[in-house]
């Protein structure tokens, strides 16, 4: 079992990670999660799994993982940015902490024993000169310094047991992921802009409230839609239903506009979109000029 990462960043991604899984709409239970992550490539064991969801004894998620799990949970592509600085600084602090607890203690040198008899028909050998002495003084240095800087510069092996090949070198700009396919009830919980949905998505039903808006986003060639609330705060929810009592409901944690993750529909008709805020419900019942 790995021990926990005492780092401050580590405690508050794991913190993050948490409140992603228990604010999310569908209730997963931990097998059940890492029976999805390993659908989409993530090998990773339940344990390590409530390792990284716990911030009393945290453990940093690997990488691969935190962008995985935000994806599951449809998060905002704006929390995903938290999440990676969170773990690169927490990452950082921890291969810090463990060059600083490898750096072996001074070991004291070989006990010298009583000095022998002075024989005097032997020629003492001759002294030193103070060159000389100083050259070697020189030399020690020096090789201290080569042995610290190769050191150094030498890759750092952390916590390796369950980091993937992809690790590997170099960490780099993530490239552009490829937009997801689906359609019907394969869409069921994906995030709308990590798949085509979004590229022929519209607003099929809004509202006119002056304060905030409300728009149910529909996709012809997913069969599948979503809610989007706007001018919204934190603690309003985007929440979408289907005839079935099944839903999808995202919690706004910060920023002016959210969406929750999609929900199939055969017809925009057959789902209901509205955002719940503190005082009142209000839910998308016009017809948009944009449909169709």
């Amino acid at each position: 079992m790995g021990q926990p990462d005492q780092v401050n960043e580590g405690a508050e991604l794991s913190a993050l990670l948490r409140q992603w899984w228990q604010s999310d709409a569908t209730v997963r239970k931990q097998d059940a999660l890492v029976a999805q992550l390993k659908l989409r490539g993530v090998d990773l064991t339940q344990a390590s799994l409530s390792r990284y969801l716990d911030p009393s004894k945290p453990q940093i998620a690997r990488e691969d993982v935190v962008r995985e799990l935000h994806a599951i949970f449809g998060r905002p592509q704006e929390e995903l940015a938290v999440a990676l600085d969170l773990w690169e600084r927490a990452t950082r602090e921890r291969t810090a902490q463990q060059r600083l607890r490898a750096t072996p203690p001074q070991e004291p040198g070989p006990e010298r024993g009583p000095a022998p008899a002075h024989d005097s028909t032997r020629e003492a050998p001759p002294a030193r000169s103070s060159r000389g002495l100083l050259y070697g003084a020189v030399a020690a240095v020096l090789a201290v310094v080569v042995a610290g800087a190769l050191w150094v510069i030498a890759p750092w092996e952390g916590e390796r047991d369950e980091a993937p090949d992809t690790a590997k070198g170099p960490r780099a700009t993530a490239p552009a992921v490829e937009l997801a396919v689906c359609e019907g009830e394969r869409c069921f919980g994906l995030e709308p802009n990590h798949t085509v949905c979004s590229t022929d998505a519209v607003t099929a039903f809004a509202d006119t409230d002056p304060v905030i808006g409300i728009e149910l986003r529909y996709s012809a060639q997913c069969r599948a839609a979503w809610a989007k609330i706007s001018n919204t705060t934190q603690g309003d929810v985007a929440r979408i239903g289907d005839r079935a009592g099944r839903k999808r409901e995202y919690t706004q944690i910060s920023g002016r506009d959210a969406h929750t993750t999609m929900l199939p529909a055969a017809r925009p008709e057959d789902v209901t979109a509205c955002a719940v805020l503190a005082t009142r419900t209000v839910c998308a019942t016009i017809p948009s000029e944009a449909r169709g």
